[in-house]
């Protein structure tokens, strides 16, 4: 439709002068003014309940973590081979901090029941690297691999993303610097410190002290938590090593391996029970649909998973308000 005009017309009856009267702009359409204010309402609440989760988690696993700061890593290391100077870059950026997806994961290894099954120490052309066969929260065996790109054959790993089991392994088992723990790639240097100052494979202690106990502290090598006779019942090996382990941890991978000899955790000096190695642990387990061998029922674990860590919102839309 075209704009209006007004003409001013002169004594003569002349036209004196058109000139084009400007429209009035639209008004919104009420029912979209409101459906649009609805909608950004609604967004702004659903990022709001998700940040408050976020920074909920965020706070709990900050108060978990020990934030003293460690000796100050660099994106390269410097390595001298026969007078050159080799300079080794690290295959992923550095972090500076640790980010809040880390200290989910942090805080879901810390509270979530894991069992470590072996460790396995190795290394090529002077790069150590380390396997740890883990029981996962459901039954399920990975193998968390820490050498310069720490990974995990879990399915969350597999998608690429930063899992509970490589941060677990890290953190309970092999005792990283803080600063390490959050890395998505290490130097070799790197890797030196860590496994020079991890505790030690039991399958690799010396056998000495025939018989004698040795003092309640230090770590189970099982569960990799504090021995407290105040808190836990401990059974010690008497045949050779003297070595204290958690009777409830000890029972429960004895228990996995019934028709088989029990063997000391650390020296593999026959024991009462029945017990073996790792191999026989997985041959006694049932393999899951994903392909991985599942032994919850060894070890009394429930196959269903925990969800009270997650972000709530996405789990009452996946599976109920019953969550």
């Amino acid at each position: 439709m075209p704009p209006a005009k007004v003409s001013r017309v002169s004594s003569d009856g002349g036209v004196k002068k058109t000139t084009p009267v400007k429209s009035k702009p639209k008004a919104p359409i009420p029912s979209r003014a409101r459906k649009s204010e609805a909608s950004r309402s609604q967004y702004c609440e659903k990022e709001e309940t998700r940040r408050s989760y976020d920074y909920g988690m965020y706070a709990s696993a900050m108060d978990r973590l020990d934030c003293t700061p460690g000796k100050k890593s660099t994106s390269t290391a410097s390595k001298k081979t026969k007078g050159e100077q080799v300079d080794e870059k690290r295959l992923r950026r550095y972090r500076s901090k640790p980010p809040a997806s880390f200290l989910v994961k942090l805080e879901r290894a810390q509270n979530q029941r894991m069992i470590v099954l072996g460790r396995n120490r190795k290394g090529r052309a002077g790069v150590p690297s380390e396997d740890i066969d883990i029981v996962g929260s459901t039954g399920n065996i990975y193998t968390v691999t820490v050498s310069h790109l720490p990974a995990c054959t879990c399915p969350d790993s597999l998608k690429g993303n930063e899992c509970k089991h490589k941060v677990y392994a890290l953190n309970t088992v092999l005792k990283a610097p803080l600063h390490l723990q959050y890395q998505l790639a290490l130097l070799t240097s790197e890797l030196e410190e860590i496994f020079a100052h991890a505790p030690p494979i039991p399958t690799d202690l010396c056998r000495n002290a025939k018989g004698n106990r040795k003092p309640t502290n230090g770590e189970c090598p099982i569960c990799y938590m504090e021995l407290d006779e105040g808190h836990n019942e401990l059974v010690w090996c008497k045949a050779q090593c003297g070595h204290n382990i958690h009777k409830s941890c000890f029972d429960q991978w004895a228990k996995c391996q019934a028709g088989k000899g029990v063997r000391c955790v650390y020296c593999r000096t026959p024991w009462e029970v029945d017990i073996s190695d790792v191999n026989a642990i997985k041959r006694t387990g049932e393999y899951t649909e994903d392909g991985y061998v599942n032994v919850a029922t060894h070890f009394g674990i429930s196959t269903a998973r925990e969800y009270s860590s997650y972000y709530q919102p996405w789990v009452r839309s996946r599976f109920g308000k019953w969550r």
